[in-house]
């Protein structure tokens, strides 16, 4: 053994009621779910941390997924390739383009819904489609006397001010997607979010309409490095306005939205907020492309 090493102690719980206990005596615990972001990161070994480690792939109630009238429900250990391959038929366009974007298949075998909203340093295609859906996640607190549970919205973990920082040392439990149907749903990726995450750019957008009218407009931006992008104010600006667009009103919300970004806290670069406009009025003609067919 190396002086100074300390080597790091893996512990295996089988449910969740030993895994909420575990979390409470070991609060900096590294949690290993799919481990793909983890074993991602530079790390020396043998290391003087010997940070312990809780492995979550043996705790069962976390790999369920179930369904209801309204809602589909799914444990935060369950792949994304499960998650693809069980819900073909159910899931959202964009949630599932979302997913099968997430990396090739050895990647999306391993890694876990959970362990992507997780990343405490990037927001990626999870959560940028699951923020648009306005998703909720199941959070456990171990640290109360009786451990409490609670459900957060998507958008408030990736936003600007980061909430994820105060769920320390909570678990994340279960992600529950409504399923109600949109007219108009996309996803799509500018750059690679993986390799260069300080140029690229994540648009995720679910709308409902009654030609002409659009009821509901939603989008999410994501940039890795900093945060999902979300304005009440320009998908306002979008819905009020009847399909298909007049040329003039595209370019007026793209306008708007440049004005937003330049405005906004996100620290984004010129490159990443033109690529946000283009992406986003590629999306408009998109949607203009489909009300006419």
């Amino acid at each position: 053994m190396y002086e100074g090493v300390k080597a790091a102690a893996v512990h295996n719980p089988s449910s969740l009621a030993e895994l909420v206990l575990l979390r409470n005596r070991l609060p900096g615990a590294l949690l290993w779910a799919g481990g793909t972001a983890i074993m991602s990161k530079t790390r020396l070994y043998p290391a003087s941390d010997g940070i312990d480690i809780i492995y979550l792939g043996n705790v069962q109630e976390l790999k369920r997924i179930s369904r209801s009238e309204r809602y589909l429900e799914i444990g935060s250990q369950v792949s994304i390739e499960q998650i693809l391959r069980v819900g073909q038929h159910i899931l959202h366009p964009v949630f599932a383009g979302a997913c099968r974007e997430s990396g090739p298949y050895v990647i999306r075998s391993q890694a876990t819904i959970g362990g992507s909203l997780s990343l405490e340093d990037y927001s990626l295609n999870i959560p940028t489609a699951l923020s648009v859906l306005e998703s909720q996640v199941e959070i456990r607190n171990p640290e109360n006397k009786k451990p409490s549970t609670q459900w957060i919205p998507v958008h408030r973990m990736f936003s600007r001010n980061r909430e994820r920082s105060r769920l320390q040392p909570a678990i994340i439990t279960r992600v529950r997607i409504q399923l109600e149907e949109g007219d108009f749903e996309f996803f799509n990726t500018v750059g690679e979010p993986y390799l260069n995450p300080d140029e690229a750019v994540i648009l995720s957008v679910f709308a409902k309409y009654n030609l002409p009218a659009i009821s509901e407009y939603r989008f999410a931006l994501s940039f890795p490095l900093y945060g999902i992008f979300r304005s009440r104010e320009i998908e306002t600006a979008v819905s009020i306005n009847d399909l298909p667009f007049e040329q003039r009103d595209i370019s007026r919300i793209i306008r708007s939205l440049r004005e937003d970004l330049q405005e906004s806290s996100f620290p984004i670069s010129p490159l990443q907020r033109e690529r946000a406009c283009r992406v986003f009025e590629y999306a408009l003609h998109r949607m203009n492309s489909q009300s006419i067919k």
